[in-house]
């Protein structure tokens, strides 16, 4: 009888974890839905070695991490997500029941296939003339995502302007407000830079959003 107690008292503790669970994950996905849309553009896999899929595909998991924890998270897509990236983020745990987060083999041109549709889109890149200064909720905000230690340098330009994308950089300088560190890298990983938009966008701070690097 004790044992049977004991029994019953576990499986309510589990279903109330289960249900604090999906109570906090429909909090989760309500709260991307009412931010902008970052998508990761992972259509670069012949830029890449096997090493630098590997190292990609870890960092679209850190991604998910730092909009999971943001304030105000934003709705992931990862878009030509296929080959090595796919095969390596297919082996995470639970990677098939991340919310707020939609994954797509196709190329980015095919899921937004109009010029209506890619009217939304604000392709992100260091050689863009046009400063990001603010985030719009109804725009979607495009990231490389892909590892290529620098060798391919305009990729992302290019990309834009074949599609005919609008483009825009991060207020990354010495003067601020995104100030990095002088020994780190200038190239910003993919994780580093959801979580920078996900920091402004939770904070409405650029330097504050900065603190993640």
């Amino acid at each position: 009888e004790e044992k049977a107690e004991d029994a019953k008292k576990s499986e309510e503790a589990r279903k109330r974890r289960a249900e604090q669970r999906a109570a906090d994950d429909a909090a989760f996905e309500a709260a991307c839905a009412a931010g902008c849309r970052v998508v990761v553009d992972c259509d670069f896999e012949e830029l890449m070695t096997d090493r630098e899929a590997r190292s990609a595909a870890q960092q679209l998991m850190y991604c998910y991490g730092a909009n999971r924890r943001a304030a105000k998270p934003a709705r992931l897509l990862l878009s030509g997500l296929r080959g090595r990236q796919a095969a390596a983020l297919q082996n995470v745990s639970g990677v098939d029941d991340w919310k707020g987060c939609a994954r797509d083999a196709r190329p980015l041109e095919a899921i937004f296939a109009t010029s209506e549709e890619r009217a939304s889109l604000v392709y992100l890149t260091a050689d863009s003339d046009e400063l990001l200064e603010a985030l719009d909720p109804a725009a979607s905000y495009v990231v490389g995502g892909f590892v290529d230690r620098n060798r391919h340098k305009g990729a992302t330009r290019d990309k834009a302007a074949r599609l005919g994308l609008r483009t825009a950089r991060l207020p990354i300088s010495d003067a601020g407000p995104v100030v990095l560190d002088k020994t780190a890298n200038s190239v910003l990983a993919i994780n580093h830079v959801v979580a920078l938009l996900v920091g402004f966008q939770s904070s409405g701070d650029w330097a504050v959003a900065a603190r993640c690097l």
